[in-house]
């Protein structure tokens, strides 16, 4: 069992040349004992190579079998050299026999042709052609010219059968390495063509995912990862960063740890490019796009940055063009969107967006059992700053009494000018009370403070009057709560201004302990 094993660990050919070897071997064996038997003078040179042939087949068989093997090109030099010599002596031994072994060396010589290494393709036909020679001239004498003759042919034909065998497996080795090389080549050329359809089919998913939506910010993981999965980047960052304010309008990260990149917090901006604050920052940078107004930056690990390929460079500067056209077309539709609802003089909610969250409000506090208060804020004697000091002063002063209300309410109640210079505030989850004590608060605030006059100066004094109302207290719907604090705010100005009124009757529909509530008058 061992022995197969060895057998099948060696050299296929080596394996098939040791078995030939092995029954050429026995055919000389047995040629020799039956001979001798009928010639016994046979058995001299003929008998001498058949053995050393069987005692070079044997010490091949080792060499083949040690388990530290000889190289294939050493085994077939001790091959050619043992074959050279024991034909030569067989030939010796049977030249009169009209040359029965010429066909052994014919075979040796295009084995060896097969077998051996370019330089080797003549040496070892050469040893044979010795061999042959050596053998014709020493063992037997040639009597005649024309036996010359045919001797010579002999060896030519040795010859010409290794050269032409040479020759043919050195074209086919020829072909198959051209074949090898086109096959590389087109393999190269599938792979490259894998890579572009991957790269164009993300570049295509990414410009779907950028443009499906105007909340450019939710899409910035999703673009990176596809990125991720085409370049094989393992982290990266990008940046849009606006060079005439000289800040950042969208950046978005994946797979960065927060010590390597702090996004802009971490970098300065020098000539509006990023450059990294900490010197060991391992990530570098690079510019995608450069314009008059934008800039775009693609961060990831500066060994990721240094091996990308040209085609990889075009694709994310692709990427780059179509998320600056994204960015933009997001920065512009958050402005439209606040300008539809913002007040372009006090930067304050506008009337349409006061109707909207007053609908909310109410349907929400239904909902919930909750309270909800409203003011209404008008300027006392407000023609008279107009007439004084002109228009575009008092454009001022409501745009400063814009930003007294924001300052005094909370974050949850919503300031909206109404019209003209009067002013609302919506309260959330207050009563009246409440209300009273906001209001009079918004109105202190306003009565001390001095606005500013075409000079610049604080000289300008305003007072405002106010009217609340309570839902459901004071109304049932919004309309009705509109109208009753613009009548609390007509009694305020007719019972002397810069005071807070609230209507004086209450809903019969709410319950004794939501009418108890007293607010000053």
């Amino acid at each position: 069992m061992r022995l197969f094993t060895l057998i099948h660990q060696i050299d296929r050919r080596v394996r098939w040349g040791l078995i030939g070897r092995a029954g050429a071997a026995a055919f000389l064996a047995v040629l020799y004992l039956t001979w001798a038997r009928v010639d016994p003078g046979f058995g001299g040179t003929f008998g001498l190579g058949a053995m050393l042939y069987v005692i070079s087949t044997t010490v091949i068989a080792i060499l083949a079998f040690r388990p530290n093997r000889v190289s294939l090109d050493t085994l077939v030099l001790v091959v050619a050299v043992s074959d050279a010599i024991c034909l030569g002596l067989l030939t010796a031994a049977t030249g009169h026999l009209e040359d029965p072994f010429y066909a052994w060396y014919v075979a040796d010589a295009a084995v060896f042709a097969v077998v051996s290494r370019r330089r080797e393709k003549w040496l070892l036909p050469g040893l044979l052609v010795v061999s042959y020679l050596t053998a014709h001239l020493l063992g037997h004498q040639v009597e005649t010219a024309i036996l010359y003759v045919f001797l010579l042919f002999k060896v030519t034909g040795l010859l010409l059968i290794g050269s032409v065998v040479a020759a043919a497996l050195g074209s086919q080795e020829q072909r198959s390495a051209e074949l090898e090389s086109h096959q590389d080549e087109v393999l190269e050329l599938y792979t490259r063509l894998e890579q572009s359809v991957a790269e164009l089919r993300a570049v295509t998913e990414v410009t779907e995912i950028i443009h499906s939506t105007l909340d450019i910010e939710t899409v910035g993981p999703r673009l990176l990862d596809i990125l991720h999965k085409v370049l094989k980047i393992p982290a990266s960052c990008i940046y849009v960063i606006d060079k005439t304010k000289q800040e950042m309008v969208f950046s978005a990260s994946k797979g960065v740890p927060a010590t390597s990149m702090r996004g802009l917090s971490g970098m300065e901006i020098s000539g509006a490019v990023p450059v990294p604050a900490d010197s060991d920052v391992a990530f570098g940078c690079i510019e995608l796009i450069d314009h008059a107004e934008t800039l775009v930056v693609f961060c990831a690990d500066a060994e990721v940055i240094d091996r990308l390929s040209r085609d990889d460079r075009i694709v994310l500067q692709t990427v780059a063009s179509e998320l600056v056209v994204a960015v933009e077309n997001s920065r512009l539709y958050k402005l439209t969107k606040r300008l539809a609802i913002t007040d372009e003089l006090t930067d304050l909610f506008n009337y349409r967006y006061l109707q909207q969250r007053l609908d909310e409000e109410i349907g929400r506090a239904d909902r919930y059992g909750k309270r909800l208060s409203f003011l209404m804020l008008d300027v006392d004697n407000f023609k008279r700053v107009n007439d004084t000091y002109g228009h575009r002063v008092g454009d001022g002063v409501l745009a400063e009494i814009g930003h007294v209300l924001k300052t005094t309410v909370r974050e949850v109640d919503v300031v909206a000018r109404y019209g003209g210079e009067e002013f609302s505030v919506v309260l959330p989850e207050t009563d009246a009370s409440g209300a009273f004590i906001v209001a009079e608060k918004i109105r202190e605030a306003i009565s001390l403070t001095r606005f500013r006059d075409e000079n610049g100066e604080r000289e300008i004094h305003v007072t405002v009057s106010i009217g609340l109302a309570s839902y459901p207290v004071h109304a049932h719907d919004k309309e009705s709560l509109l109208r009753a604090a613009d009548d609390a705010v007509y009694r305020a100005k007719a019972t002397g201004k810069n005071r807070v009124r609230a209507p004086k009757l209450r809903l019969s529909r709410v319950p004794a302990e939501e009418t108890s509530e007293r607010i000053p008058e």
